[in-house]
C-alpha cells in the first residue's frame, strides 16, 4: 500500500472515529461535564484571529485541526522519490480530497448524520477544495516543467482544464459567493460537473487515482439516493395535499406608508408529513413558481416558529427580501404556492443544563433564537429544565423592527407563567 492510499485507510478511520465520538461526547457530557467544560474553554471557545467576514472565526481547535491536514498533505507529497513521483503522489492525493468533496450537494444531509454543525462542514468542504486545487497546480507544473517533453493530448488537455477551472475559481470564490448568490450555486456545480468529467478522462486506467475516483463517485451515489429517499417521504404522502407556503410582508407601523419600506417575511409552510421540531433545526425550501434555476434550488431557512393543530404541522420561517430567490418571494406575497422542502437539519444546542441563559442577536438574527427561547419556556413550565433565568439582548436599527416578531413575542410572555424571560431590546 502506497503513502496516498494509506492516508486516504487513515483519514477513513478517523471519520467513523468521529462519528462514535459524537456518542461518546454527548456521554462524557452527560457525566462529567467538567471535562467537557476544560475542553470547550480552553481549546474549542478561545480566538486565535478575530472574527473576519472571509475566513470566519478561527478558533484553537480549528486551526490544530487544519494545520495537522495541511503538514499530513504536504509531507505525503513532498517527502520521498523523484519529481516524477511527486507529481503523481500530487494527482492522487487531489483526487483523495475530492471524495469528500462529492458529498458537498448533501452537506446538510452529511452533518445531520455525523453530528457536527453545518458551519464546520462548510469549513471543511472549503479546506478540502483549496487543498484539492492546490495539489492540482502543483501536479501541473511539475509536468509543464518537468525532463520529459510535455505534449498536449487529449487526456493532458482535461488535466489543463481542470487546474486552470480550479484556480480561477478559487479566485472568484471569496467576492461571487458573497456578491452574487444565486449564481454562484449554479456555476460552482455545473463547475464541478466539468472538471469531474475532465478529471475522468485524464486519469483513465490510471492506479490508485482511478480507484479513489470510483470511491468518491460510489460514496456521492449513496448519499444522493439517500437524500432523495428522505425528500421523497418528506413531501409526498398519500391522501394529503403537498406543502403550500404563503409569505406575508410584516411592516412597521412607521414604515407602512414608505416607497421602500425595510419590512421582513413571515413563511408559513404546511407540512404534508409532521416532526417533531426543535430548536435549531432548519429547511430547505423550494417554490418551482419562483423559476427555474432560483425556485428549484432549495435555500436554506432557520424555523423560527411551529405550530400543531388539528390539520397538521405549520412551520414559520422569517425572511429578509434581498436579491435571487428573497426577492422573487417578495414579489409573490400573499399567494399560496406549491412548496417543497428538504429537512429538517441542523445540530440542537441543550441549554437546559444551566440556570441562566444569556441570548444575543442583531436584526433578523432574532429568528434563530425565538425556538431556543420558547423550548426553555416549555421546558421551565413543564419542570424539564434547569433554567430559571433568559435574558434576551436584541440590538434593532429601527424601533419599527420590534413588530417583526412582536406576536411571538407576546405569545411567549403570555406562556412565561414563571417569568423566566427578560426581553432586553436597543435601537
Amino acid at each position: 500500500m502506497d503513502v496516498p492510499s494509506r492516508y486516504s485507510f487513515i483519514s477513513g478511520c478517523i471519520f467513523v472515529a468521529r462519528l462514535l465520538g459524537y456518542g461518546i461526547c454527548r456521554v462524557l457530557n452527560v457525566r462529567w461535564p467538567l471535562t467537557t467544560s476544560f475542553v470547550n474553554r480552553h481549546l474549542i471557545y478561545p480566538h486565535i484571529l478575530p472574527r473576519n467576514s472571509f475566513i470566519g472565526t478561527a478558533t484553537r481547535f480549528q486551526v490544530l485541526i487544519v494545520s495537522l491536514y495541511l503538514v499530513a498533505n504536504t509531507l505525503i507529497v513532498v517527502i520521498g522519490g523523484p519529481r516524477a513521483q511527486m507529481s503523481s503522489r500530487a494527482s492522487t492525493m487531489s483526487i483523495i480530497n475530492l471524495i469528500p468533496l462529492l458529498c458537498g450537494s448533501r452537506l446538510s444531509l452529511v452533518t445531520k448524520l455525523a453530528g457536527i454543525s453545518l458551519r464546520a462542514s462548510i469549513g471543511s468542504h472549503q479546506w478540502f477544495g483549496r487543498t484539492a486545487i492546490a495539489q492540482m497546480l502543483l501536479h501541473t507544473a511539475i509536468s509543464l516543467t518537468g525532463s520529459s517533453p510535455f505534449t498536449w493530448t487529449a487526456s493532458n488537455i482535461n488535466g489543463a482544464v481542470v487546474s486552470a477551472s480550479g484556480f480561477i475559481f478559487l479566485l472568484s470564490i471569496c467576492i461571487v459567493r458573497r456578491v452574487l448568490y444565486e449564481w454562484f450555486l449554479n456555476s460552482h456545480l455545473l463547475l464541478s460537473v466539468v472538471v469531474l468529467i475532465a478529471i475522468w478522462r485524464h486519469i483513465s486506467s490510471k492506479k490508485p487515482a482511478e480507484l479513489f475516483l470510483r470511491i468518491g463517485m460510489y460514496l456521492w451515489t449513496i448519499v444522493t439516493t439517500v437524500h432523495w429517499i428522505l425528500f421523497a417521504k418528506r413531501n409526498f404522502v398519500f391522501g394529503r395535499p403537498f406543502a403550500t407556503a404563503v409569505a406575508v410582508r410584516h411592516y412597521g407601523k412607521s414604515n407602512r406608508l414608505l416607497v421602500d419600506p425595510s419590512h421582513v417575511l413571515q413563511v408559513d409552510i404546511t407540512v404534508p408529513r409532521p416532526w417533531r421540531v426543535e430548536a435549531g433545526q432548519s429547511v430547505f425550501l423550494s417554490i418551482p413558481k419562483l423559476g427555474i434555476f432560483t425556485g428549484l434550488r432549495g435555500h436554506p431557512f432557520t424555523i423560527c416558529w411551529w405550530e400543531r393543530d388539528r390539520k397538521g404541522l405549520t412551520i414559520s420561517l422569517l425572511v429578509k427580501p434581498r436579491a435571487g430567490f428573497t426577492a422573487e418571494l417578495d414579489r409573490h406575497a400573499n399567494r399560496k404556492l406549491l412548496a417543497f422542502i428538504d429537512g429538517p437539519y441542523g445540530v440542537r444546542y441543550d441549554f437546559g443544563q444551566y440556570g441562566t441563559v444569556i441570548m444575543f442577536a442583531t436584526g433578523i438574527g432574532i429568528a434563530g433564537l425565538i425556538p431556543y427561547i420558547k423550548d426553555l419556556i416549555s421546558g421551565y413550565n413543564n419542570c424539564a429544565v434547569k433554567t430559571h433565568r433568559i435574558r434576551l439582548v436584541w440590538e434593532i436599527k429601527e424601533q419599527c423592527q420590534e413588530d417583526w416578531v412582536k406576536h411571538w413575542m407576546d405569545e411567549l410572555l403570555a406562556s412565561d407563567t414563571g417569568y423566566v424571560q427578560h426581553p432586553v431590546s436597543n435601537a
